[in-house]
């Protein structure tokens, strides 16, 4: 059979898994009941833009159309294999050989080959505005090749071994669709081919729906996804408790309004990856001085934000801003706490600090301070209309930090302006949670370091605050060169002293990896007690495709 169009194979998919049958997104209980509910959407008016290269595309671009070589897996702590199914390092670590998987064939029917690999790692290399997982590991590769379909061949003009996460956790785009395409970076991919287990086979504006990929090289045995656009956490709320979705993430207090409604189907699994922060553009006064930023920090009633926010199913964040389980055997206690009076709720302490920093009351001591060129210290905090964790969060910030003189104002947006206010480098601050990765080099690389570092209007989803540290590139780039354990965590509880001394963002709390189910019709999810794969649908590694292959209909 030759390869189909990637319209023709829209019309073919869908007729195959919904019996030419197609129903509009979001209708009620019926037909469009036998696809998978996924809460992943948010807005209640999607783009049609499936790009996997670009901040404010469809979650499926990256969780379900194009996979990577590997996929990371918190759950298990090691990669799993995907397009690729082993590598090897030689050369000294200045070599990564990277053996792909036999008999793929993309969406469309043609068939997944190295080339692919090599013509997307090449495009984020030559192409300036595309994002990516492989973007910031990129200047340090010398060559990218394939000898064989099914083998990818990368040098490196120097060593670094954390480059092979980014690497082969970078989504691959097919090569015969994509270099025809004359601005990358403007392409919406509107009709996309890819090699992941669904395939898109009705678009609109509320929502769209995906069937099985024919193609697909793994057992697939659910017949599809359901996704819909959401106009903020009320909404999904509400569909969830319901019992209307069968996979989700938030849930308000979900031991009393979600698993005792129904504790034989409902459930959920919150583990702790990463902190929550209140990020302040650093390419701004006076968010510029570190000096500043730490001492808003003892200004902030952490405990409070745990209790409304998150209904006490977190933790106030110590002044690293990493969770203290994230990563077992990298920090001691004493690298992660010897700094805690920066975030305990001290108001006082906030008050003295900011004096010596320069921000002083303007009149009383009841007067809103101004900074060091007389100007009002005002900003606002951005958060997306309708996420009512960071609501709460940003709404508590603002009051504290008025409380000691410094006028702030929680502002709601749309996801998507907030998406590209806060990733254009054009916000005064926001609440967003920090970057994950399989040691803590992502997590510095991301806060303190040249290679994620972009100027203001230009995409970044790491680094969006926009700061860099020498000390910070040195400690990492020594990182890198090495692959002793015990060196690479002596780098590690320096750059966490760093990070105290820097506060790149303000940590706030430890931030839970949302995860709910629903197997009232699909059975199969990732649960504490069961922890293949995260159960977050939206993880910041792709675990959907580990998940979709143990999806069942109950």
């Amino acid at each position: 059979m030759p390869p189909l169009g990637r319209r023709a194979l829209l019309s073919a998919a869908a007729a195959t898994a919904a019996g030419g049958l197609l129903t509009a997104c979001g209708s009620p209980p019926g037909r469009s009941r036998r696809l998978l509910t996924v809460i992943v959407e948010t807005g209640a008016l999607l783009t049609r833009n499936f790009s996997p290269f670009v901040a404010n595309g469809r979650w499926a671009a990256n969780y379900v159309l194009h996979e990577p070589l590997m996929v990371w897996n918190m759950a298990r702590g090691k990669l799993e294999p995907q397009l690729a199914t082993d590598y090897r390092w030689s050369d000294g670590n200045r070599t990564l050989t990277v053996n792909l998987r036999q008999g793929v064939k993309w969406s469309d029917g043609y068939p997944f080959t190295a080339d692919d690999a090599v013509f997307t790692l090449e495009l984020l290399r030559r192409t300036k505005g595309l994002i990516g997982r492989a973007v910031p590991v990129l200047p340090d590769v010398d060559t990218v090749t394939a000898p064989d379909p099914g083998t990818l061949r990368i040098t490196f003009k120097r060593v670094n071994t954390p480059a092979l996460h980014d690497l082969l956790g970078q989504a691959i785009v097919p090569k015969h669709v994509w270099e025809k395409i004359e601005d990358p970076v403007r392409f919406a991919n509107p009709d996309p081919v890819g090699t992941g287990p669904f395939v898109l086979t009705r678009f609109r504006p509320q929502g769209y729906e995906m069937h099985r990929n024919p193609h697909y090289w793994q057992k697939i045995h659910i017949p599809g996804l359901e996704l819909t656009g959401w106009s903020g956490n009320d909404q999904i709320n509400n569909a969830t408790v319901s019992g209307a979705v069968d996979w989700g993430a938030l849930i308000p207090n979900p031991d009393k309004t979600f698993v005792r409604r129904d504790p034989e189907h409902f459930g959920y699994w919150w583990p702790h990856a990463t902190d929550v922060g209140l990020y302040l553009n650093t390419t701004m006064t006076p968010f510029d001085d570190p000096a500043v930023r730490r001492a808003l920090s003892p200004a902030l009633n952490r405990s409070r934000m745990v209790d409304i926010a998150v209904w006490g199913k977190s933790v106030p964040a110590n002044p690293v801003g990493l969770p203290d389980g994230a990563y077992p055997g990298w920090f001691d206690k004493e690298t992660l706490h010897a700094d805690d009076e920066l975030t305990a709720y001290d108001p006082q302490a906030a008050e003295r600090a900011l004096d010596a920093a320069g921000l002083v009351r303007k009149g009383d001591s009841r007067g809103m301070r101004v900074g060091k060129d007389g100007k009002p210290v005002r900003f606002d905090i951005i958060v997306p209309a309708g996420w009512t964790d960071f609501v709460s969060v940003a709404r508590i910030a603002a009051d504290n930090l008025k409380a000691v003189g410094i006028d702030a104002t929680m502002r709601t947006t749309s996801f998507d302006s907030w998406s590209q206010s806060v990733y254009g480098g054009d916000f005064q601050a926001c609440i967003c949670a920090g970057e994950i990765g399989a040691t803590p080099y992502n997590y510095f690389r991301s806060m303190m370091s040249k290679s994620t570092k972009s100027p203001n209007g230009q995409t970044a989803t790491l680094n969006f605050h926009r700061l860099s540290d020498e000390r910070a590139d040195e400690l990492l780039t020594r990182w890198a060169s090495v692959s002793d354990p015990a060196e690479q965590k002596e780098m590690a509880r320096q750059l966490a002293r760093r990070a105290v001394e820097l506060m790149p963002a303000v940590p706030l709390y430890e931030q839970p990896e949302w995860g709910a189910y629903n197997t009232q019709r699909y059975t199969g999810f990732p649960t504490e007690e069961n922890p293949y794969a995260p159960l977050r649908p939206r993880s910041r590694f792709p675990s959907t495709f580990l998940v979709f292959p143990h999806l069942r209909t109950a």
